[in-house]
Formats: C-alpha cells, structure tokens, sequence
C-alpha cells in the first residue's frame, strides 16, 4: 500500500503539469491576439500607402504634429485632416479643430460622431503638394489615411448631411 508521501507527490507532479499547460495555453492565446494585431496594422499601413497615391475627396488624414511641428511640446499630439479638393499637384485639406492624446481617442472621436458637426473642422483649406503629403506619410506626420464608404467610417458621417 502506498504511502501518504507518495500520493502527495504526485499530486503535486499533476498539478505543476497543469499549471504549465494553462501557463502555455494563455501564452498561445496571448500570441495569436498579438499577431492578429500586427497583421491589422500591416494592412492598414498597405491600405493607407495605396489611398495616398489616389487621394479622393473626404478621405481622413490621421496626424501626429510631433512630427510636422518640431516645436510642439503639448501633450496632444494627434489631429485629424480631411480632402475637401484635388487639383493637379495639390490636396486641399482642413485641419480638425482638436488636438489628441492618444491615437485610439482620434478613432473614439469618429465613432461618436464629431466629424459630422458642422463646426468640427476649420473653415479654410491647406493647400498641400502630393509630394510633400508623400513625404509627411513616409516621416510618420500622417500615420493613417481612411477612406469612408458611403460618407461613413467607423460607424459615423464623416460630414454634417
């Protein structure tokens, strides 16, 4: 007959087995999630890549002015811009009235509908050259172009209707 020693051994031996097995089921779990993260982001910056080169009316600019501002030291960073015209060789945006914090704020504020309201953007046009919009996306100033379908992205008007 077995001793208490033993049976207390292993029990403890199945126990660490399960532990590593739940330790590595969570790292696998944690793994595909972060993959399926970085996946998205490549598309996104593939998408972006492909909407620069064939700007379209309304088509939104997502903005860190750290890095078209050198001189900006606020602590938000992020604004949105907007194609209103396309001419030859210029793009025709007006800039978001607010500045970010954080790039998923940008995004809160699309989807709670504050680019419909008639005053979210500012009244006069930047008149931008493609290869100095070329530029800005590969520095990193326009981080993400989204192009709504139907006037709509993320669920909300992208214009006062």
């Amino acid at each position: 007959m077995p001793n208490a020693t033993e049976s207390s051994n292993h029990k403890a031996k199945s126990s660490i087995s399960l532990n590593h097995l739940v330790l590595l089921v969570c790292l696998l779990v944690a793994f595909y999630f972060g993959y399926e993260s970085y996946t998205e982001h490549k598309i996104e910056q593939v998408e972006s890549s492909t909407l620069i080169l064939s700007p379209q009316a309304n088509d939104i600019y997502f903005l860190d002015f750290r890095k078209i501002d050198e001189q900006l030291v606020r602590k938000n960073k992020y604004k949105l811009a907007k194609v209103i015209r396309i001419s030859d060789d210029n793009v025709a945006i007006v800039y978001g009235s607010f500045f970010y914090q954080w790039q998923y704020s940008v995004v809160n504020s699309i989807k709670h509908g504050d680019l419909s309201n008639n005053d979210y953007f500012e009244l006069i046009p930047d008149y931008i050259p493609f290869t100095k919009i070329k530029e800005m996306q590969r520095s990193g100033a326009i981080y993400l172009v989204k192009r709504p379908v139907r006037n709509k992205l993320y669920g909300n008007f992208v214009s006062p209707e």
